[in-house]
């Protein structure tokens, strides 16, 4: 199975989680520290019922609690969830630290990425064109010089500047960029929480994001 195949296999197992056991899993917003041993509670509850394989499951479980949202939840003190929502226990410090540790090992990926993916951009073309020769002579050579000319003006156009945002002058209301990828994305503060804030984009969609991701 490929890396794609295995993704959107995960998406869709969390989707299918999300609406059987609705108080423990969620597509969107917050979430809940699970459960130590979640996992054979699940398999427990679904017996014959189940409509994937462990190892499937397995990687969806791991795929949603590696995720940002979920990491951010993971603080000492916290209390873990069951299938049905009821508190269990607390999350350890030890935990805490990890969860911590994995969530900036994952920005810290994200950020190299965006900075080798920008390089790429910003790097001049090194790729050098050979002259153009057909039986047609002087007019499509001309014609090639002038897409040339016309792909150089494409790539000369300035990018886009964003400032990014400082937290003490974000309020519920503010009209903000959002850059989850390589797109900034207009929308509009719905709600503040500490570190984690909450937009809506223009399509209607709630996002729950953090300063670093809010440009002015």
């Amino acid at each position: 199975m490929d890396t794609q195949s295995e993704l959107t296999g995960s998406k869709t197992i969390i989707a299918y989680l999300a609406n059987q056991f609705p108080k423990c899993f969620t597509t969107e917003g917050e979430v809940k520290p699970l459960k130590i041993g979640i996992f054979q509670d699940i398999i427990d509850r679904l017996g014959d019922n189940i409509q994937l394989s462990k190892t499937k499951l397995r990687l969806a479980l791991r795929v949603y609690t590696a995720s940002w949202r979920y990491l951010y939840s993971v603080k000492e003190g916290a209390s873990r969830i069951d299938l049905d929502g009821n508190v269990c226990e607390a999350v350890t410090n030890e935990q805490a630290t990890h969860a911590l540790e994995l969530l900036k090992a994952s920005k810290a990926k994200v950020k190299a990425q965006r900075e080798t993916k920008n390089k790429e951009q910003l790097a001049p073309n090194s790729r050098t064109k050979k002259p153009a020769f057909n039986k047609s002579g002087p007019k499509k050579a001309k014609s090639n010089v002038k897409r040339d000319a016309t792909n150089n003006n494409r790539q000369s156009k300035p990018e886009l500047k964003l400032n990014k945002a400082v937290a003490e002058n974000l309020q519920v209301g503010n009209s903000v960029k959002v850059v989850l990828g390589s797109k900034p994305v207009s929308a509009i503060i719905s709600n503040i929480e500490k570190e984690h804030i909450k937009v809506k984009v223009s399509s209607g969609m709630e996002l729950t994001v953090t300063i670093e991701h809010i440009y002015m």
